[in-house]
């Protein structure tokens, strides 16, 4: 991928704004938790943050699509330079606000949701086809070394002061910024249509589209039932560290032991997903899942804690490149911002809720009843992914909704006009 100029400054520009994200991210939490001492207040943080993945999602979706989408990602980063600096402001004068600090991670991942969905419509625009899957592996190893550098770091800023992992973010963005000004956009911009539309059409249009694809529907609601397990996973083991007195430092190793975890799997996931099909991944990843996440049950030591992400992100960072490889190559280039926000919607916006309930079990039952909660939880994901996918006609439908579409979906349809987008896709997928 080295020689696409526009690939480079779109990775390198996103890396900086993603390190940005995850070491204010982290100190959100860390802030709440050390100052307050409240588990359900880090909890409200931790639902605040993740809100948006339920709430603008699938606006943002119609916005990308809509929308130049090199602009909207400027203007993401200046929005959350902004935010994140007030906090840092406020530090300085020694200021915890919960309240304050719910907001802005609020506006943070707002903006995050419009950039993400930008940056991966964008990538389709840079990258010849045959390289698409290539360019998915290399952002997913990106995201999982900046998590492998971004926590710990968060972690060492926020025991030095409490403001400078704030400031950082700040310097990061800035940076992100002054790349992507010199960033050209897609090659080949989506059509737009003739005919502007309501957005509530253009919303509906993005989820009859995932809707009508049965095999890609069911891996999704999967899917977002385990990233909501590994959301309780993170907060239930930030407070075990805290309970047993270690350092916010601790915290942030342990989750980059998740991030080196995840880079190998990243670099993995393309050799994966040539060998193997979905179905057959999403089995073998929630199956050792469901065998290595209780664990955390019986070993709290932060070695113990911090091999066990090592494993669990491995594992998801290899099942993320196949599935956003996946849902980028079967979408339609002018759909890509809709059918991305359905897709985050379902796996990520469980997460928001994670993280609510995740925060008010601890305060009920204790950690470690809640890491027994959790690991359960998961073991079920196990056997439903093991029944959905071994079922008759698992592989038929595997290899059909693998097809990409034979053209590009029709301007009328694509703005929600009269004709049946179902009717359209179906009649495409027995032709081919």
């Amino acid at each position: 991928m080295r020689s696409y100029r526009d690939f480079r400054l779109l990775w390198t520009g996103s890396a900086m704004s993603v390190m940005a994200e995850r070491c204010s991210g982290m100190a959100f939490t860390l802030l709440v938790l050390w100052h307050t001492g409240s588990e359900s207040a880090a909890g409200l943080v931790g639902f605040a943050s993740l809100l948006p993945t339920l709430l603008v999602q699938l606006p943002a979706g119609v916005m990308v699509d809509r929308l130049n989408r090199r602009r909207v990602m400027m203007v993401c980063v200046i929005v959350r330079m902004v935010a994140v600096a007030t906090v840092a402001l406020t530090l300085i004068g020694d200021t915890v606000r919960v309240w304050h600090i719910a907001l802005v991670a609020f506006v943070q991942s707002t903006m995050t949701v419009f950039y993400q969905l930008s940056e991966r419509a964008m990538v389709r625009g840079v990258v010849p086809p045959a390289q698409l899957g290539a360019a998915m592996a290399t952002n997913e190893a990106r995201s999982r070394g900046v998590n492998f550098v971004g926590h710990p770091a968060s972690g060492a800023m926020f025991g030095l002061s409490a403001w400078l992992p704030f400031m950082s973010s700040v310097t990061l963005y800035l940076l992100s910024l002054i790349t992507l000004l010199r960033l050209r956009g897609e090659k080949e911009p989506p059509a737009r249509p003739a005919k502007r539309r309501r957005m509530r059409d253009d919303i509906l249009v993005g989820l009859r589209w995932v809707w009508g694809r049965a095999y890609f529907r069911t891996a999704l609601l999967i899917i977002a039932g385990s990233n909501l397990v590994f959301q309780g996973l993170i907060l239930t083991v930030a407070v075990v560290i805290r309970e047993d007195g270690g350092a916010a430092g601790t915290i942030g190793l342990i989750m980059a032991c998740g991030g080196m975890g995840g880079l190998f799997g990243a670099l993995a996931g393309g050799w994966l997903n040539k060998r193997l099909a979905m179905r057959q991944i999403m089995i073998l990843a929630h199956t050792l899942w469901a065998v290595v996440m209780p664990a955390a049950v019986f070993f709290r030591q932060p070695v113990a804690l911090g091999v066990l992400f090592f494993i669990t992100s491995h594992i998801g960072a290899a099942v993320t490149v196949s599935g956003m490889s996946y849902q980028v190559r079967i979408t339609p280039n002018n759909m890509q911002g809709r059918v991305g926000s359905v897709v985050m919607l379902l796996v990520s916006g469980a997460s928001s809720l994670g993280a609510l309930a995740t925060g008010y079990l601890l305060e009920a039952v204790g950690s470690r009843h809640t890491l027994m909660l959790v690991s359960g939880v998961m073991v079920v994901l196990a056997v439903v992914a093991a029944v959905v996918f071994t079922r008759k006609g698992a592989a038929v439908e595997d290899r059909q909704d693998s097809e990409p579409p034979a053209q590009p979906v029709p301007a009328a349809v694509a703005d929600g006009s009269t004709a049946d987008p179902l009717t359209t896709l179906e009649l495409r997928r027995t032709d081919g």
